[in-house]
């Protein structure tokens, strides 16, 4: 099973859906989450019907922020479970396999992280299956997640530690490039950071042992897609 998460940067861009749809064709996902889509779900739902997806839900935009969709196929792979403007929570069937993925968004303002931190704890509460939680966190583990000029404080590194401890993540490994994130690229003053992550806890390793993340290229918005492939007889292209 193939799942993506993208921080597409917002659908309006006309060379966002394109770009999207050459994923979706390339990767052949069975779900694909979406964060800052910045569109009404009237979009979300040509969205789905060009990409040919069964089914799709989608959480509005708060403003001119935000906004959040899951698109999968078939219709009966996912049942939606909880949501907010900062997560979509389902349960994932497949081949006798129950398990749960979360789409998560955290918040990008560093003031508002302890709220990201405790919905992370609240969503690991609220279940006891497997669960894979994947998106763009906001957030870096440790200094090795940046390469900039200027340091992330060390609190926010230990706060979002602690949360992942909590609920009993295990961060799978990146592979490829190491950050998925980019501002002022090309320049001196350019910052890379690893704002895109799978975590998944030890059931759902036990279900999906050999489960890889991938770093993908979009040549539109400031984040990359990462992928992951449950199956290893899945080829990675």
């Amino acid at each position: 099973m193939i799942l993506l998460s993208w921080n597409c940067g917002g659908l309006g861009n006309p060379a966002t859906i394109p770009a999207l749809c050459e994923l979706v064709r390339a990767r052949r996902p069975s779900l694909v989450f979406l964060s800052e889509t910045l569109c009404a779900a009237s979009k979300i739902e040509e969205i789905r019907v060009k990409l040919k997806f069964d089914s799709c839900f989608n959480v509005n935009v708060v403003g001119r922020s935000r906004g959040l969709c899951i698109i999968w196929n078939p219709s009966t792979l996912c049942n939606v479970l909880s949501y907010s403007n900062n997560h979509i929570d389902v349960l994932v069937t497949e081949l006798n396999k129950t398990w749960r993925f979360t789409g998560f968004y955290g918040y990008p303002n560093r003031n508002n992280r302890l709220q990201s931190w405790n919905l992370l704890r609240s969503l690991s509460s609220a279940s006891p299956l497997p669960w894979l939680c994947m998106g763009d966190y906001n957030d870096l583990l440790g200094p090795e997640d940046k390469r900039g000029r200027v340091e992330h404080p060390n609190w926010l590194f230990q706060g979002f530690r602690n949360a992942v401890s909590d609920c009993n993540l295990v961060d799978l490994p990146l592979v490829g490039y190491q950050f998925t994130w980019c501002r002022s690229k090309g320049t001196r003053n350019a910052v890379e950071e690893r704002l895109d992550r799978a975590m998944v806890t030890p059931s759902w390793s036990d279900i999906f042992p050999n489960a890889q993340l991938i770093n993908l290229v979009a040549p539109v918005s400031d984040h990359n897609p990462i992928m992951v492939n449950t199956e290893p007889g899945n080829v990675i292209r």
